[in-house]
């Protein structure tokens, strides 16, 4: 009987595995000899190779899913982060970064990568090695307007791993290439990397080198313009009864100026333009002017020509006569025409007008200091009714200004002294003649 249960049992599990192998043999559509040869083992490690295909793709899709949806147009680089550029599909260390910088990318490129692209360049940024901002910092100086520099006929050649400054801390470290000079300084080059004005000293310089960059003219005098008060030609709001003086002139005639500056291709150049100019380290174009208003009453009309023809002006501002706030746009800076030392009467007349002539020292530099701090540190003055003397010229050094603006009626040249820098004053019976003249 034993014998018998144990046959039924062989029998059963030889049933067991005939059915298992018809099945698989179906749904594989394989028949049985085939089977039994091994093919459905290895059909078998065919799909689980096209599963790990179809995941690792699957994956990959993810990965530059996440790199797209990481993109911001403004971004700030991370410590360690390089730049590259593309070599036959290879991407190439084109810089390395030491710090962070700003950087605005190419909204218009198709991420096909783990790489963004550079706005305006042929350079690329991986990016995980970025991090979103909301807009770039706003440049000032030379930084903002250097763009409108003529270069001069010099290159400098780098050497392998030199320092190209963004600022005192952030810098990109290249390596070599010939540069074009933007600006000379006394230990440094400007040039332009990316699109930005960096530096570069002397000690990663190999060598200076004649070189054609440019044919265009540039300034060998400067005229710079100084307005004062611009009333309604209709005048709304009473202003051409209020405002009596030769300095006050009308919108229409502020128009004609400024419409005739942007006709013929002036450059309306900043104050740090200016300084730079006057040192020597820049060249600007032939076509360029300066435009300054004193004071702070009857602006607003000012800025609105300045804004309509893209001009830049600079605001010469008593800071006790209201906020700088007051007067923000895009084409205006603003700088220092003391706090509260505008006032006729502050010194005896056989000095001069002008509190920064007379006053006692601590006063004056305390001033001098309020109007600073209230303009963002701001190194340039202009003289209240045009009055100066040493003591004046001396205080506006200690208070830290670098450059200061009068009267004088005469252009600017290289070497100018920097403290008694001439001005054109524009009242209400100059003519189209002698506007010409100033900025020709």
């Amino acid at each position: 009987m034993f014998k018998a249960k144990r046959k039924k049992i062989i029998l059963l599990i030889a049933l067991c595995f005939i059915l298992f192998f018809l099945v698989v043999a179906y749904f594989s559509d394989m028949d049985f000899k085939n089977v039994l040869k091994g093919d459905f083992f290895k059909r078998i490690k065919n799909v689980s190779d096209k599963k790990d295909t179809t995941e690792k793709s699957r994956v990959k899709k993810l990965d530059l899913k996440l790199v797209k949806n990481s993109y911001h147009e403004f971004v700030l680089t991370k410590e360690g982060a390089n730049l590259y550029r593309k070599d036959n599909n290879e991407y190439i260390v084109d810089s390395v970064i030491h710090g962070s910088v700003e950087l605005a990318l190419d909204s218009s490129y198709e991420i096909v990568d783990k790489y963004y692209k550079i706005k305006d360049l042929d350079v690329y940024v991986p990016y995980d090695m970025v991090q979103s901002i909301e807009r770039l910092s706003l440049l000032s100086g030379e930084y903002k307007y250097y763009k409108n520099y003529i270069l001069f006929n010099e290159n400098v050649n780098l050497k392998e791993k030199a320092k190209l400054y963004v600022d005192n801390d952030n810098y990109f470290e290249v390596s070599g290439g010939s540069y074009p000079i933007i600006v000379k300084d006394e230990e440094r080059y400007g040039i332009e990397y990316l699109n930005r004005l960096v530096y570069v000293y002397k000690e990663d310089i190999i060598e200076i080198v004649p070189h054609e960059n440019t044919n265009s003219s540039f300034a060998k005098t400067i005229g710079v313009l100084n307005y004062h008060y611009t009333v309604s030609s209709n005048n709304e709001n009473g202003e051409l009864d209020e405002c009596q003086q030769e300095i006050c002139i009308t919108d229409t005639l502020f128009d004609k100026h400024i419409s005739y500056l942007k006709e013929n291709g002036f450059y309306a150049a900043s104050l740090r333009d200016l300084e730079l100019f006057i040192d020597g380290k820049i060249q600007l174009p032939e076509h360029t002017t300066v435009i300054t208003i004193d004071d702070g009453w009857y602006v607003s009309r000012s800025i609105t020509i300045l804004e309509k023809y893209q001009m830049l002006g600079t605001l010469f501002l008593i800071g006790s006569l209201a906020s700088p706030e007051a007067y923000r746009s895009d084409y205006l800076e603003i700088h220092s025409h003391t706090w509260d030392m505008h006032t006729i009467g502050q010194c005896p007349s056989s000095i001069g007008r002008g509190g920064i002539l007379c006053l006692d020292e601590n006063t004056v530099l305390e001033d001098l200091r309020k109007s600073r701090e209230s303009l963002n540190q701001t190194t340039y003055f202009c003289y209240p009714f045009y009055d100066y003397n040493n003591r004046a010229i001396e205080l506006l050094k200690r208070a830290g200004f670098t450059m200061a603006l009068a009267g004088s009626e005469r252009k600017v040249k290289v070497g100018q002294d920097k403290f008694t820098v001439p001005r054109y004053v524009i009242v209400n019976y100059t003519t189209m003649s002698e506007f010409i003249s100033y900025v020709s």
